[in-house]
């Protein structure tokens, strides 16, 4: 009784009778175990084959990216010395004014 009432909680009720036959058609599965194999080994092969077209891809791409990094952090640093090279050039313009100045004084 009590398996009969897991049996109708669960929502389906197999009898002795049917589980036999369900036995019965399993049996009369052929089962190849070549099968598992070639199944296997086609997507090894697959695997490998993806694999060898993706890697250059993703390698071309991290080289690139990394490489745009650095140029960027040059340009940036170039742009920083320009600046510089600018403020020293006026530095140095007014102090070779200044001395200008203080030598026609003496």
């Amino acid at each position: 009784m009590s398996k009969r009432k897991a049996l109708k909680r669960e929502g389906t009720i197999t009898t002795p009778e049917e589980k036999g036959e369900l036995l019965d058609t399993i049996e009369e599965a052929p089962y190849d175990p070549t099968a598992d194999w070639q199944f296997l080994l086609l997507v090894l092969i697959s695997i490998a084959i993806v694999l060898l077209l993706l890697l250059p891809k993703i390698y071309l791409r991290n080289s690139i990216y990394y490489e745009s990094r650095a140029i960027d952090r040059l340009e940036t640093q170039y742009g920083a010395l320009l600046e510089e090279n600018r403020l020293l050039s006026r530095k140095v313009e007014g102090l070779k004014v200044k001395n200008q100045i203080l030598d026609t004084i003496f």
